[in-house]
């Protein structure tokens, strides 16, 4: 079995983590593919080690955290290779094994004891108010659409199913997977939420308004924002991806994409007991036990 390893060179200084992970992988059997940049690494020469494309893996590991995992999803989407995260960061909703689990994690691999979970993504077209189209991306967790530098309120028309709902006027607003839930959506006040569901969130941030609440909108939806009014120029990031500048009566399309990314489950802890591990009171992250 052959396993592609994304590693996060800041949460693993040295490779160290990722060298004993290719010498567990290779003592059951198994190989590790790295791409051209970890040519001429510690890793390249080591017994099990293939300088090659990660298109030839069985399973594509992220090694890092919640944001390697992400940025792992979106660059190698095309490839259609299941993931896994293992967790050398803090939080790590997305990153299912613990590195003290790993040798374990690689014996379920080997044997075929885990399961496949497809995620929804939300496709994410930004266009011009004559309609031509200026960005397209898609994202795993959020697209957020959030005010300028200064502090001002930005004001954003938003339509379900082309039926206009209303204008929301305040930060912004997230526009959020069900993978997505626990993340900015949940600190904004949204719901929490299966991630296995197909449907989408939409979470004003800090509306100008007596009620705040989310919408939940179904996986075959869609869901339209214009910019309205704004003092300096809103932005928009889909996946904390680089900051993209918005103008006047832009108008962002959001729809469910044509491409899920596919996670390998190991079945170590369910949802439930990830979101009351993780997060346990206000302004409290706790990741095994430390505080």
């Amino acid at each position: 079995m052959k396993f592609g390893f994304v590693i996060n060179e800041e949460k693993d200084p040295g490779l160290v983590f990722a060298s004993h992970a290719v010498e567990v992988i290779h003592s059951k059997g198994g190989s590790v593919i790295l791409d051209s940049s970890y040519k001429g690494s510690v890793l390249d020469g080591k017994p099990g080690v293939i300088i090659g494309s990660y298109s030839d893996s069985d399973i594509l590991f992220s090694l890092g955290g919640d944001g390697t995992f992400l940025r792992t999803a979106h660059k190698h989407l095309g490839e259609n290779i299941p993931m896994i995260g293992v967790n050398l960061g803090t939080i790590g909703f997305l990153t299912e094994i613990h590195k003290d689990d790993f040798e374990d994690a690689v014996d379920r691999l080997l044997s075929g004891n885990y399961t496949l979970e497809r995620r929804t993504q939300l496709d994410v077209t930004l266009l011009s108010e004559d309609g031509t189209v200026k960005e397209h991306g898609v994202c795993l967790n959020d697209a957020v659409i959030a005010r300028g530098a200064n502090l001002h309120v930005v004001s954003l028309d938003l339509l379900i199913d082309h039926d206009h709902v209303e204008r929301l006027s305040g930060d912004g607003v997230i526009l959020s997977t069900a993978t997505g839930c626990t993340a900015y959506c949940l600190a904004a006040g949204g719901p929490i939420v299966k991630p296995d569901l197909d449907i989408f969130m939409v979470t004003p941030i800090c509306p100008h308004t007596l009620h705040k609440r989310t919408y939940i909108v179904s996986g075959d939806s869609s869901v339209e924002i214009i910019i309205e009014r704004f003092t300096d120029p809103p932005i928009m990031s889909l996946d904390g991806r680089p900051n993209i500048e918005l103008a006047y009566h832009d108008r962002i399309l959001l729809k469910k994409s044509e491409q899920d990314v596919i996670v390998a489950k190991l079945g170590y802890k369910n949802f439930y007991q990830t979101v009351r591990q993780k997060i346990r009171a206000r302004g409290s992250f706790y990741e095994d036990g430390e505080k």
